[in-house]
């Protein structure tokens, strides 16, 4: 049950137990065990049954006070419970809890903290002990409750291992005291309440409230000279994680980059035709004005050839609409040469753009035409892309679990497969929230 017994109150049950730390109120001292003839041991497993019957603290507390009231002739009976420093009443006989402010409560309180604070049964008028004398106790709570109640009262703190956690406050009616014979004989009694209302006072706290009362028993176990090899490894785990929270460390990010130029130009189609000749492939470097596609020719010419012809009749029919005077059909002619002026003009400049030449020194990063001489391309369709050699940019693309950790300014490395020995320094510059869907994620 994880207490255990005292050796003088297993001797009063009639019992033998081992030697026990639990440190006994003083009236054992001085007044001998009671005999088991005088059915203490069986009123102590009487008043055992009934809490182990309860279903609850306060339950179990309301049967012991009146199992108490009834068998020892008391007009009340009162338990309170001390933890954490506080006392509170949890059952009292003949007694209304409901406003805890009333004087009465506040009296049996005081007293029971008075026995509690002194670790003694206290009584008034007090007990007499064996020379005739009483002891020398401070009994100023336990008289003004008496003087309020009337009769005689008695306190009796419960505890174990050094330790008060509750107290039982009894009131009697008439002018006869409490004697020390009556009281060992209750003490003994409550041998086996106290324990069983502990445990159930514990199982019924709340969680967080087990948690604190398990690191104070903790806490309170460190302590001793035994353990001081675990104290020292409790105290340099703390630091250690002191210094892991608080100690700035290195973080790498990590993530998949490519390295383009700085200043990137993608070439198209300036018309529809079909692919002549390619004179350059990716990897090559080119200078500005170098050609490197061009488009076939043919259909442009002959476009061309067919408006030259369609120009110079329209320019007959016009010269014969003046000699006649037909202004109609000379502003009609007009019109149609203007027409075939603008067409050889657009067809001019289509053919000047056959040929696609490099705008500036760099390099061919995309677009292998290489394979596809004579396939068509319509106007505006990508046949190339170029790059500068002079200056670059990596993009890294950073998990989006990651990204909340980078931030524009950081410094980084730049690892590459064809190099891995090699590291380059970089600088974040610019951070596009473009996300994209790379291997599931």
């Amino acid at each position: 049950m994880g207490e255990r017994w005292p050796q003088a109150w297993a001797d009063a049950l009639g019992g033998s137990a081992p030697s026990s730390g639990v440190t006994l109120n003083p009236l054992h001292s001085v007044v001998p065990p009671v005999a088991q003839s005088d059915g203490t041991a069986s009123a102590a497993l009487a008043i055992y049954a009934k809490l182990l019957a309860a279903r609850s603290p306060e339950a179990a507390a309301h049967a012991l006070v009146a199992s108490l009231v009834a068998d020892h002739g008391a007009r009340r009976a009162s338990l309170a419970w001390h933890e954490a420093g506080r006392t509170r009443l949890l059952a009292s006989s003949n007694l209304d809890l409901s406003n805890p402010q009333a004087e009465l409560p506040q009296r049996l309180i005081g007293a029971i903290d008075e026995a509690i604070e002194q670790g003694v049964t206290l009584s008034f008028p007090p007990v007499v002990d064996v020379s005739g004398a009483t002891k020398d106790l401070i009994r100023i709570e336990q008289q003004a409750l008496q003087r309020l109640v009337g009769g005689a009262v008695a306190t009796i703190p419960l505890g174990a291992d050094g330790e008060a956690y509750a107290a039982l406050c009894l009131e009697r009616d008439g002018d006869t005291p409490f004697d020390a014979e009556e009281l060992a004989r209750i003490e003994n009694i409550m041998l086996l309440a106290a324990p069983a209302l502990r445990w159930m006072q514990q199982a019924a706290q709340r969680w967080h409230q087990r948690i604190r009362r398990d690191l104070v028993i903790g806490m309170q176990a460190l302590r001793q000279p035994s353990k001081r090899t675990a104290r020292r490894l409790l105290l340099g785990g703390g630091v250690l994680l002191l210094f892991l929270a608080v100690a700035p460390l290195q973080f790498a990010v990590g993530g998949r980059a490519r390295v383009e130029g700085a200043e990137q130009r993608v070439l198209s189609a300036p018309t529809d035709g079909f692919v002549k000749t390619a004179h350059v492939r990716p990897g090559e470097r080119v200078k500005a004005g170098a050609p490197l596609i061009d488009l076939l020719e043919e259909d442009l010419r002959l476009e061309r050839e067919r408006w030259s012809s369609q120009l110079a009749q329209h320019e007959n029919a016009y010269a014969a609409a003046m000699a006649k005077s037909d202004r109609v059909g000379a502003s009609t002619s007009m019109s149609r040469v203007a027409e075939a002026q603008a067409q050889l003009a657009l067809i001019g400049e289509q053919l000047s753009r056959g040929r696609i030449t490099a705008p500036f020194d760099a390099m061919v990063v995309e677009g292998d035409l290489s394979q596809s001489i004579g396939a068509p391309v319509r106007q505006g369709d990508k046949l190339i892309t170029l790059a500068t050699t002079d200056s670059y940019r990596v993009i890294a693309e950073i998990d989006e679990v990651d990204i909340g950790r980078v931030k524009l300014g950081q410094g980084g490395q730049l690892v590459l497969s064809s190099l891995p020995w090699d590291h380059h320094e970089m600088v974040i510059e610019r951070i596009a929230p473009l996300a994209s869907a790379v291997d599931g994620r």
